[in-house]
């Protein structure tokens, strides 16, 4: 069977085991704005944001997807996928922006329930279809998410804030200078040595 490719704007729901059968490949661009929980992790300085995420016409907003629906030698339903980007996210030591590349690939067994999730689980990864229903954007959006860096920095920056360097004997508390020779702590039980028995 001929493979049938669409290079478009990416269906939003689909029946992934029909796709399978036809052996269909899926080409497009998506905006970085359409994904809510990635733009949670990409830097936004309010300013620019609207301009930055928005703006679809951008290429550098755009991530690249494509997706192979087909089966593996042991004829198992998969997708099999790749997905490059280019983002912008916040460096966690000068929370200033750092432009983070991103190209994963990815090949996704097809499950229709726990059970077989649970047999295939030490071997692929897998994605489980309720009601043969598969959201192509949620599929894509988290393929993205695992792919993420855990740390994000510069070579090169300088800390947001400056360390603040405190001793025992040089603490800062509401902007004054407490030591143990000025500040002694109030104790609960001093009326008691007041106290004489009889």
């Amino acid at each position: 069977m001929s493979k049938n490719s669409s290079v478009q704007r990416l269906p939003v729901e689909v029946d992934p085991y029909r796709l399978v059968e036809q052996g269909r490949i899926y080409e497009g661009r998506i905006p970085q704005s359409d994904f809510p929980r990635l733009k949670e992790q990409l830097f936004n300085d309010n300013k620019n944001d609207q301009t930055r995420l928005v703006d679809k016409g951008a290429s550098d907003n755009l991530i690249q997807v494509k997706l192979e629906f087909t089966r593996t030698k042991t004829n198992l339903p998969v997708i099999v996928g790749t997905i490059k980007a280019a983002l912008e996210m916040p460096c966690q030591r000068c929370l200033q922006s750092e432009t983070v590349p991103l190209e994963t690939s990815f090949e996704v067994v097809l499950v229709s329930n726990d059970a077989e999730a649970q047999r295939l689980q030490e071997g692929y990864d897998t994605w489980l279809v309720e009601d043969q229903r598969l959201f192509i954007q949620d599929f894509i959006e988290d393929e993205i998410l695992l792919a993420l860096p855990f740390v994000v920095s510069h070579k090169t920056c300088e800390p947001a804030k400056a360390l603040i360097e405190a001793s025992p004997d040089n603490i800062i508390i509401d902007g004054d200078a407490q030591t143990d020779e000025t500040q002694e702590k109030e104790n609960p039980f001093a009326v008691l040595k007041d106290l004489k028995l009889n």
